[in-house]
């Protein structure tokens, strides 16, 4: 490449640089957040009802802020980073009209409570979006209550969790 051409690519790309536009940033200072809390309980779905889901699904009511039912499904159990405990990670869908919905991804915490089937359990659900005016949501709620019936496995119609959640959901 001679001389030439290098001096007017560079003076190409100089100019394309000095006048380019920083891509558009979101204000959050104008989206609107609002605390939540109340009771989530959730129940665990029969596998023959959801065969497809081969970890698990729970379905779910939730009172107070969020008034709504909606449903989680277990992508993944591993051993926890806390000695004895167990983690997992899941999808959720909150619905709270036929036309509102929000969508969220669930980090899991089971700690089993020794002498029981049971497990204490924090959710950490962040929210991802959703529809209607959960549209482009963001957000953490984070759900800490009890599993029972858990061990040796959950059954459902036995299996259920009660949680109370609390977090901050906003919405641009």
């Amino acid at each position: 490449m001679s001389m030439t051409r290098l001096m007017q690519a560079s003076l190409v790309l100089g100019l394309v640089l000095g006048t380019a536009r920083p891509a558009a940033v979101q204000d959050f200072k104008s989206w609107s957040c609002t605390k939540v809390q109340g009771n989530l309980t959730e129940v665990v779905v029969d596998q023959r009802a959801a065969p497809w889901d081969t970890i698990g699904r729970v379905v779910s009511t939730m009172d107070g802020d969020l008034p709504s039912v909606g449903t989680a499904i277990l992508f993944a159990v591993f051993p926890g980073s806390a000695p004895g405990t167990l983690e997992g990670k899941a999808g959720r869908w909150i619905v709270l009209s036929p036309s509102d919905h929000i969508y969220a991804s669930d980090s899991v915490v089971l700690t089993p409570i020794p002498n029981t089937p049971d497990v204490n359990d924090v959710v950490t659900i962040t929210i991802r979006g959703g529809r209607g005016k959960y549209e482009n949501a963001t957000g953490t709620i984070v759900a800490t209550g009890r599993g029972f019936n858990f061990f040796p496995a959950t059954v459902a119609g036995k299996s259920y969790f009660a949680f109370r959640y609390s977090g901050e959901v906003c919405v641009p």
